[in-house]
């Protein structure tokens, strides 16, 4: 008997309509490449101080939206049948974005430091647009991103007509941008204290949390306008920019380590309020040190990296001798860190005349060795 091999006797159910050929569909690392890139500019551009640099960042970031927002959310509204029809259009919106942006800044030098304004601007654009999403109730789906991308635009031209008569500096731009964030931090925990609002649905505590930050970033920035103008801050130092939100966010860890320390794991909310009181009390006291000393971006950082290197230690310590009491780490957590910003402030401290100068000599005392005709070889700089 001849029986015919077996996987001749599946032939006749090889119908295309029943088993149709797999097809490879594209995949979208282009949309990822391009997101790189955008993202390379963007970071670059905070570096540089070329004044094409402004440029390079309004660029990539034009492409970076055209990538991760205005592309999804224009094949959100459409729809399309075919998913590599939407792969077309999402690289078709984001290489858009970027001609479109490069020809608009064709004949215009943008300021860097004006620039991450502008970028800012629309950042909170964007996030006002997606927040809003929490005020409509709407079933449709397909809109998600019709805020966002109605408010970019409109939070960049907001804050290029509010800085159009005002000169922008480094360190004063980083205080505006670091208040934004703490009125969005406040703003999302106010809330939080009052007490009746775990009562209300899901819904509006929702839009209570959201509508409380949309209130609060533009408050806290307005306020960080006026004392900028009240203590002329105007040419504060990114250093010493960087030092004050530093301590704002140490004062807050202590705020809530000392309320730990006395109500152990009882009033949660009064440790938020403990933290909240410690962030501007923390913020207070590192700018009461840049009224006596200098410091530059690096000092700022080592003095951070200080405190973590403390507490770190300190919690050893406490995991060495096994301790059970979470107050004892809260304690251990808040000497080590302050023991941590001493040593790393006073080891930093003698290097800050030259670091703001930016000036490129080396420190004083540095060990060198004669050469040839007798002048001395620098050995080690040391700048931050």
């Amino acid at each position: 008997m001849i029986t015919s091999p077996p996987y001749l006797s599946n032939l006749n159910s090889m119908d295309p309509k029943i088993d149709p050929p797999a097809t490879k569909r594209p995949k979208p690392v282009y949309i990822w490449l391009l997101l790189g890139i955008s993202l390379i500019f963007h970071t670059s551009a905070g570096f540089s101080k070329e004044a094409s640099s402004g440029r390079a960042s309004v660029v990539g970031n034009s492409l970076l939206y055209g990538t991760a927002l205005y592309g999804p959310g224009i094949i959100s509204l459409l729809e399309p049948d075919s998913p590599e029809v939407g792969v077309g259009l999402e690289m078709l919106i984001a290489s858009g974005s970027f001609l479109g942006a490069l020809q608009a800044t064709k004949q215009y030098e943008l300021d860097p430091v004006r620039t991450r304004l502008l970028i800012w601007g629309a950042y909170t654009g964007t996030a006002y647009g997606l927040g809003s999403l929490a005020f409509f109730d709407s079933e449709d789906t397909r809109t998600w991103a019709v805020p966002p991308m109605l408010l970019t635009p409109l939070g960049t031209t907001l804050v290029y007509q509010l800085t159009q008569n005002r000169d922008c500096f480094e360190g004063e731009t980083d205080l505006l941008v670091t208040s934004g964030l703490g009125g969005l931090l406040y703003g999302t925990t106010i809330p939080y204290l009052i007490r009746p609002i775990e009562d209300l649905s899901s819904s509006l505590q929702q839009k209570i949390y959201v509508g409380s930050a949309m209130l609060t970033v533009p408050l806290f920035i307005w306020q960080t306008t006026q004392l900028i103008d009240r203590l002329n801050l105007h040419h504060i130092s990114r250093g010493e920019a960087t030092l004050i939100p530093l301590g704002g966010i140490v004062g807050g860890l202590y705020g809530a380590g000392t309320a730990h320390l006395f109500l152990h794991d009882r009033y949660p909310r009064l440790h938020v309020l403990s933290s909240m009181l410690g962030l501007p009390l923390g913020v207070y006291s590192a700018y009461r040190l840049t009224l006596d000393e200098d410091y530059t971006v690096g000092r700022a950082t080592m003095i951070g990296l200080g405190a973590i290197a403390g507490a770190i230690f300190s919690e050893g310590l406490a995991f060495i001798t096994q301790v059970e009491d979470s107050r004892i780490f809260a304690a251990c957590g808040i000497v080590g860190s302050a023991l941590g910003i001493y040593l790393v402030h006073n080891a930093t401290q003698s290097q800050t005349g030259q670091a703001k100068a930016g000036s490129d000599q080396p420190i004083a005392n540095a060990p060198t060795l004669p050469s040839g005709g007798g002048l001395p070889i620098q050995l080690l700089t040391i700048k931050f």
